[in-house]
């Protein structure tokens, strides 16, 4: 090795300065790589995660514009189906309303604040807990 990258590598290691790496130095150095490392891969699977059901929600949302579109365009589409599409409209804005708002504010959330990634350890309620996965949407079952 260069002695640059000697002088990079060995504080990574050498955590009492003693100028030499020992066994137990080395393997808890290991350790720790491995499970950053893990943490990582898992903080990306779950952003993964996250932007598929992202996707899967914005290509619902465009099928029906787009359907609907395409009944204007098509001619099929008059009044009186606007009235029963737009009346049906109505009835799902006050039936997943509150979702709609709960899983805007998790996007939100999750992609813009991005406060905690999988591995963080976070105190709730006086518990320290450590985050597993990262969802959309959270459901309370206690």
């Amino acid at each position: 090795m260069l002695q640059e990258e000697v002088d990079l590598v060995l504080p990574l290691i050498d955590v009492a300065d003693k100028g030499r790496i020992d066994k137990i130095a080395l393997m808890a150095w290991v350790v720790k790589v491995y499970k950053e490392r893990k943490a990582l891969a898992h903080a990306l699977n779950d952003t993964r995660t996250a932007v598929k059901q992202l996707n899967k929600l914005v290509t619902g949302i465009l099928i029906v514009v787009i359907v609907i579109v395409w009944l204007l365009l098509t001619g099929i589409a008059t009044t009186k189906v606007l009235v029963l599409l737009s009346s049906q409209l109505v009835v799902a804005a006050f039936m997943f309303g509150n979702t709609c708002k709960n899983i805007f504010e998790a996007v939100i959330f999750v992609f813009v604040m991005h406060p905690f990634d999988v591995g963080d350890r976070c105190v709730i309620d006086g518990t320290q807990v450590r985050s597993n996965q990262l969802r959309l949407v959270f459901l309370y079952n206690g």
